[in-house]
This record gives C-alpha cells, structure tokens and sequence, in this order.
C-alpha cells in the first residue's frame, strides 16, 4: 500500500512514484533519494531545476479529485451528503468531469484497500474532500466539513461545493 500524503514530512505532496518504488525495494543499506523525475514525465521536465509549487500545480497533468469517503453501512444523512456532493459537482463542473481536470470518487474506507485514506486525510467520519494533484504528486487538499451543517440546506449546500471545488480548479 502506499500513502498519497505524510503528515510527518514538511511538504503536505508526496510523490506517489516515489512512495511505492520505496516500499517495493528492499535493501541492506538506505537507498539514495532519487534525483529525477519520474520516467513518465518527458525528458524535458527532466533536465529542469526543482520548480515552484505553483510552477507545478499549473502543468498539463492537475487535476482535482473529489472523494467522497463512506463506510459499508450508511444512514440517511450520509448518502445524502454522497448525492448532494455528486449532484452540485455534476451541475457546475460537467465541462471539468468531461476533459478530466475534475473527478468524484466514492470511496469506501473500510475496504482494506482504502484504509490508509483515514491517516492521509485525518478523517474522523465520512468526508468529502478535494485533492489537488499534479503529475501524481498531491499538492495540497482539503476537507470540506461544512456539508455537515449544511446537509439540511440543498441550495447552501451546493453554493458550498461550488466555491471550493472552484478554488481548487484555478489551480489546475
């Protein structure tokens, strides 16, 4: 399994590639950071010096992910949240799930899996996050904890989601 996010590290983006290479080499001795890009990005990126955080999250490849964490066995207000947050992402951003710069993501976090979402995102109960992503590397995300309160409230709720989704794609 790896980890998309390390509260530990002083950076919150990790780089995935990376993350999983590590775990997957097994030796006697540490092994030395890796001083390239992934040999996915064009050769181009390569041979540049280590560019700003914006420089990255302005590439070809961000995007924004919209999780929405559940468990196997839901109440009411829960699969409203997932219907809500699905709904108002639809509504606003069909362009955006269209080219790819945005997707939604029902994820269950109790599927072995998936467990390690509940570290990476400190979730406490079910959640709708952003997740901003460039070149498989996560820049930053964030929990939108206010459906909660606005659960009740549709047009609020969506208002809500629209907003934040809307910051995050100036990003991209």
């Amino acid at each position: 399994m790896y980890k998309e996010f390390s509260p530990k590290s002083e950076s919150k983006a990790t780089n995935i590639v990376e993350t999983r290479s590590e775990k997957a080499t097994v030796s006697v001795e540490p092994a030395p950071a890796p001083k390239s890009q992934p040999l996915k990005e064009p050769a181009t990126k390569q041979k540049q010096e280590t560019p700003s955080p914006l420089t990255e999250v302005k590439s070809q490849n961000s995007k924004v992910i919209a999780y929405y964490f559940h468990g196997s066995f839901r109440c009411s207000t829960c699969r409203t949240i997932e219907q809500y947050s699905h709904d108002a992402i639809q509504t606003y951003f069909a362009k955006e799930l269209g080219n790819g710069t945005l997707e939604f993501r029902p994820v269950n976090i109790e599927e072995p899996e998936n467990k390690h979402f509940i570290q990476d995102y400190q979730l406490v109960t079910r959640s709708l996050v952003l997740s901003l992503v460039s070149d498989d590397k996560e820049m930053k995300w964030k929990n939108l904890a206010d459906v909660w309160k606005l659960v009740r409230d549709k047009d609020k709720f969506f208002q809500y989601v629209k907003d934040e989704v809307e910051k995050f794609l100036k990003e991209t």
